[in-house]
């Protein structure tokens, strides 16, 4: 796409042109719901795939050499999308105050140069098609027998195309031992959701339902104080979509775990 064409200066690319090369076995993928569209969210997309794909290297089958090809293609989209791209915006106007003052303005202007920032130490240009060769990485990941819905979000890669299979949240509950009393961790799973509304109950069916976040990351952890010092208590959770500011969807089923002193 030519620099001028209207799009890269507005802080978005969008990947729906982007198509997954045509092989043998795998079918061509017109659009990664799971890729951001904004270019900083893509910045951290690439971030976020590229600090945890090597943890799961043996889990998934791949050979390390398989894994260090794709973190360098995500190094160097980091830096062009991040230090290079900045810098470039940086510097553009420049080149529309040359264009004014060799038309009309006074002096001799120097035609201005731009400079590239140094890439950070062990990144390095690779082969066009750096976000190609990661879709389709992202689909062997997802075609390994060791792959699971939790590997997938936690990598980043779980988009909507996931979500229909998934009509509410899966959520688990783990209780731990905090400052004043035990605590419980939720791990939710959000399938390409941009978030998930979470509400409790302490008390019985007769209590009310509290909201307690809008939560964009798991693990959420509930550190409130038992209702009745050193009485245990059951707690209940539920939990639904929410996305660009609206909850949706139904709720999961009431999951329940009881907490002590």
């Amino acid at each position: 796409m030519p620099w001028d064409s209207g799009r890269w200066d507005l802080g978005r690319w969008d990947s729906a042109g982007i198509k997954r090369k045509k092989t043998k076995h795998k079918s061509t993928m017109k659009h990664q719901q799971y890729y951001p569209s904004r270019i900083a969210a893509q910045v951290a997309w690439l971030t976020n795939f590229r600090d945890k794909l090597p943890g799961y290297t043996t889990v998934l089958g791949f050979t390390s050499g398989q894994v260090t090809a794709i973190v360098a293609d995500a190094n160097w989209l980091i830096y062009v999308l991040g230090a290079w791209l900045s810098a470039v915006r940086t510097w553009a106007p420049s080149t529309t105050d040359y264009v004014k003052d060799i038309q009309t303005g006074d002096g001799d202007p120097v035609l201005p140069v731009f400079t590239a920032p140094t890439p950070p130490t062990g990144v390095a240009a690779v082969p066009a098609g750096a976000l190609l060769r990661i879709f389709d990485f992202v689909q062997d990941i997802k075609e390994a027998a060791g792959y699971t819905e939790q590997i997938g979000t936690d990598l980043g890669v779980v988009g909507s195309e996931d979500a229909a299979d998934h009509p509410v949240p899966q959520v688990k509950l783990k209780v731990e031992q905090g400052p004043a009393c035990q605590c419980v961790r939720l791990t939710f799973y959000k399938y390409g959701h941009m978030g998930v509304v979470i509400e409790s109950r302490r008390g019985g069916a007769s209590a009310p339902w509290e909201f307690l976040t809008i939560q964009t990351e798991s693990p959420y952890v509930d550190e409130r104080t038992l209702l009745v010092a050193g009485q245990p208590e059951v707690r209940e959770y539920r939990l639904r979509y929410w996305d660009k500011g609206t909850p949706n969807g139904e709720w999961t089923d009431i999951a329940k775990v009881t907490v002590a002193p």
